[in-house]
């Protein structure tokens, strides 16, 4: 994919503008959360006037982000239009959700940007700042905050920071680079806590998120080959569990982590279609060369090479068996 640079354009109606719809991807991550928040903390500082929006709200264990009490879940309250609505960490307004989309469609919009770092980005808005090399897409507003020569404060700082630790799984993932570990180090200088925020991030595990993940591993399934590993999250799991889908953040890093595995997968079922059907959602996660974006996209989903997804419709056995025979082909 090109890198698609219309900085200067952005600036332009950024320093326009006054009110700003800011909003990510369902099912939002660290890098989604705090994108949206250090971006409209940064606007803040311009007199800008921002509405944090995810359609899945706030996740349990991104609550300690300052700011993060400002998103709202809903669009059905909000009055008046926007002058600019800026969606960051997401290929597109569909992943946004149907709510947002309508919102979109009636024109209540304004100017529509992506700030995003993913490969798979469809022309879908008016206006884009694109980099696949990038890290994190907090770090592609960290650049932003500074080309409109923003004061970076501490609560700026802390939300950029744990985008990084988010995407990059605490520098430990292939996408880290040297202008990753510059960039942590000046949002360090600024005031973010790298050992709270790894506390808040993985050692703030709820007794309910542990009984899921004892649901859950039973399940594992490893190739033949050794090299694809899989787990299933079924919907009665969290009933059972006492938890809901912003629990399963990072569980498919559950099988990745087997040794000599380069594929592992979650097949996540959304909905029941009837007995022996359901809509599955199916996280990718490589660490080897297979790039799993590609293999999203043959599902109309998509993502990074190194972690991806899509939506899949069946009974287990057969989306199973689609996505292993495609991902076999992968591989060998």
């Amino acid at each position: 994919m090109r890198k698609v640079n219309d900085l200067e354009r952005i600036k332009e109606v950024i320093l326009g503008s006054n009110r700003f719809l800011i909003t990510s991807h369902e099912n939002p991550d660290a890098d989604a959360i705090g994108s949206m928040l250090s971006l409209g903390q940064a606007l803040s500082k311009l007199d800008k006037l921002t509405v944090f929006y995810n359609k899945d709200g706030l996740p349990e264990f991104l609550k300690f982000l300052p700011g993060s009490e400002e998103i709202v879940s809903s669009l059905e309250s909000i009055s008046g239009d926007f002058d600019c609505t800026m969606i960051v960490d997401s290929t597109g307004p569909s992943r946004v959700g149907n709510d947002f989309e309508k919102f979109l469609d009636n024109g209540r919009c304004g100017t529509t940007i992506i700030v995003d770092h993913h490969t798979t980005n469809k022309q879908s808005v008016d206006l884009y700042l694109l980099d696949p090399n990038s890290s994190s897409t907090g770090m592609m507003i960290y650049f932003l905050i500074k080309s409109l020569n923003i004061d970076v404060n501490p609560d700026i700082a802390t939300n950029l920071y744990t985008t990084i630790i988010g995407d990059t799984g605490s520098f430990r993932h292939s996408n880290t680079n040297p202008q990753t570990f510059r960039v942590a180090a000046e949002l360090v200088e600024y005031g973010a806590k790298p050992s709270e925020i790894s506390q808040a991030l993985y050692e703030s595990e709820t007794p309910e998120r542990l009984k899921l993940i004892g649901l859950i591993l039973p399940t594992l399934e490893v190739t033949d080959n050794g090299r694809i590993a899989s787990v299933v999250l079924k919907k009665e799991m969290y009933s059972e569990s006492g938890t809901n889908k912003q629990d399963t953040d990072g569980i498919v890093n559950l099988p990745r982590s087997i040794k000599g595995i380069q594929v592992a997968v979650l097949f996540s079922e959304l909905d029941k279609i009837d007995e022996d059907e359901s809509i599955w959602k199916v996280s990718l996660r490589s660490k080897g060369e297979v790039d799993v974006s590609m293999i999203a996209e043959r599902f109309c989903g998509g993502g990074h090479k190194k972690a991806a997804g899509c939506v899949m419709k069946g009974s287990l056995k057969d989306v199973k068996q689609k996505m292993y025979s495609i991902l076999s082909k992968g591989i060998i």
